[in-house]
């Protein structure tokens, strides 16, 4: 058995390397096929009569690691200049109104098809509005590096703030000056822990001389971004200021922080911690879509009507990002194609208590979501094969 086990787990990382590789010749996104091969998995498992241990309730687990790691990826590219203000702004203004227009319209034609209460029905529309960086990121890898800042900024910051607007409806019951003054609070709070775990673990990452260091600093990120979640602030600007923070660390201007970082060896510091990072997320985000693919339901996946009303947010989806382009005077090709949804829906979608949740926003039509609008990327990128 044990060697059973060995022999499946390297053959699926073997496996969601081979498509990484060819994702850059075949333009086909990677979760596609990780999701495939999940689900022929549970096919062939189930006709031989095989047990499997059942792993679903661990899902969760490996998301949030996921994703963790895939925002810190992200952010460890972007580099902070002052040539870059209009794109930030753009980017910032796209993930904004795509995430709000999205998940009202979406909510609306809810709580008309299921006449549940609006909250109910905003709650369930708010994780399919959400870019995911997941997906975005590692697909965008061939285009210029203009066009890959802002997916990796639009989607990071979709992610971001999609938790934030979600977690703010789900843990308030009623929403007055003190929700709102409490949410601000939060904000504050975080961003001035985030600015200490910076310091602290920069100056971890330059100064340790133990062989064994990177592990550790990732260690403690994810401890911090679990802590901060329990008290409810939004964890996610820690990781993506913490990923800012290593990759700008040259623009420090302060003495005192000079004395906590060692500039002359934090660069190569930061590229060593950077590859390391790439190689572990490859690892979880393959292993979370195969367990995902899995233990999708096939009778709701093949839904016919649940595959109607994911060709109607499709329509949401892209109808609105085209309006949203064109009123900021974004470039639309080939942008416009990139709005997969994936890690982070799945993981609101799971995280909606239950007596939120609303039937017809099921695991099938999540995963028919994912699919298409992966596909709809896969189009764009392969209209546009040569770097824009």
């Amino acid at each position: 058995m044990t060697n059973t086990i060995i022999i499946i787990i390297c053959s699926l990382i073997l496996i969601a390397y081979l498509f990484d590789i060819s994702a850059k010749n075949t333009k086909i996104p990677g979760v596609v096929l990780l999701l495939s091969v999940g689900i022929v998995a549970h096919i062939i498992t189930n006709s031989l009569n095989l047990r499997i241990p059942n792993l679903e309730p661990y899902l969760p687990v490996i998301g949030t690691i996921g994703l963790i790691l895939i925002v810190l990826e992200g952010a460890l590219e972007l580099e902070i200049k002052a040539e870059k203000r209009k794109l930030f702004v753009s980017t910032v203004q796209s993930a904004v109104l795509g995430l709000v227009l999205f998940s009202i319209m979406l909510a609306v034609g809810l709580y008309y098809l299921t006449h549940q209460p609006f909250l109910n029905c905003l709650i369930n529309a708010i994780p399919l509005g959400i870019i995911s960086s997941a997906i975005a990121i590692p697909s965008v890898k061939n285009l210029s590096a203009g066009n890959r800042e802002f997916v990796i900024y639009e989607s990071s910051i979709s992610d971001i703030l999609g938790i934030i607007f979600f977690n703010f409806l789900v843990l308030h019951n009623s929403f007055g000056i003190a929700t709102f003054t409490s949410f601000i609070f939060d904000i504050i709070i975080i961003i001035a822990l985030s600015v200490v775990a910076s310091i602290a673990l920069g100056s971890m990452i330059s100064k340790l001389s133990h062989h064994i260091k990177y592990i550790p600093i990732i260690t403690i990120l994810i401890l911090f971004y679990i802590i901060t979640k329990i008290y409810h602030l939004p964890s996610l600007v820690l990781v993506l200021a913490f990923g800012l923070f290593l990759n700008n660390a040259h623009l420090i201007k302060f003495d005192f922080m000079r004395k906590w970082i060692n500039l002359e060896t934090i660069k190569t510091e930061v590229n060593s911690f950077e590859h390391l990072i790439a190689e572990v997320t490859f690892v979880i985000r393959s292993f979370f879509f195969i367990m995902f693919g899995y233990y999708t339901d096939l009778d709701s996946l093949l839904s016919l009507p649940d595959f109607v009303n994911a060709m109607l947010i499709l329509v949401f989806i892209f109808g609105g990002r085209y309006l949203i382009f064109a009123l900021l005077k974004i470039k639309i090709e080939p942008l416009i194609y990139i709005a997969p949804r994936g890690l982070i829906t799945i993981l609101l979608f799971l995280a909606i208590p239950s007596h939120y949740q609303i039937l017809e926003v099921n695991k099938g039509l999540l995963t028919q979501v994912i699919f298409l609008t992966a596909f709809v990327m896969m189009f764009g990128l392969i209209k546009n094969k040569k770097p824009v």
